[in-house]
């Protein structure tokens, strides 16, 4: 059911993230459910994007948990990870990514009770895109963002700016 997820987070195995990968395509192997749209209460796909400008990264306050994260959200129905990467981009942030992304990791993420949503607690695996600003007219952006430099930045998003020459 889930061949084409498993197929391209084979292609971003390496010896530093082996283990991890191997687990989640364990869970996708497994998995009987449909993990787009919501459908799988406790587990479900998003998407993450890496944006930089410059040296800068892009980051949004999430609205509940009230901390910087990349842009993310989930993958709806018959939609792709790189395209909930490329919408969740422009819609949070107001700016554009242009249509072509590299999947550069992929993680297993506890979601916390939303006690807003009444969500109960669950699992993401998300799929992290590096992507590609787009130099358009900005529209209307859903969550306040920042551009950090490395040094800003949440310990656990420091091991992507390796890619902001790529």
């Amino acid at each position: 059911m889930n061949e084409d997820l498993i197929s391209q987070i084979k292609e971003v195995v390496t010896a530093e993230n082996q283990e991890k990968l191997i687990k989640i395509i364990q869970s996708l192997e497994s998995s009987n459910y449909e993990l787009r749209g919501k459908i799988n209460p406790d587990l479900q796909l998003s998407a993450s994007t890496l944006v930089f400008k410059e040296d800068k990264l892009f980051f949004i306050e999430h609205p509940y948990q009230k901390e910087l994260l990349l842009p993310a959200g989930h993958v709806e129905l018959k939609e792709s990870p790189l395209d909930t990467a490329i919408r969740e981009f422009h819609e949070e942030t107001g700016l554009f990514a242009k249509k072509m992304g590299k999947l550069v990791d992929v993680n297993l993420i506890d979601i916390p009770f939303n006690e807003i949503k009444n969500e109960k607690k669950h699992r993401h695996i998300d799929f992290r895109y590096l992507l590609e600003l787009e130099e358009q007219e900005a529209e209307l952006a859903e969550l306040p963002f920042f551009l950090l430099e490395l040094e800003e930045a949440p310990e656990e998003f420091k091991k992507y700016y390796r890619y902001k020459n790529i």
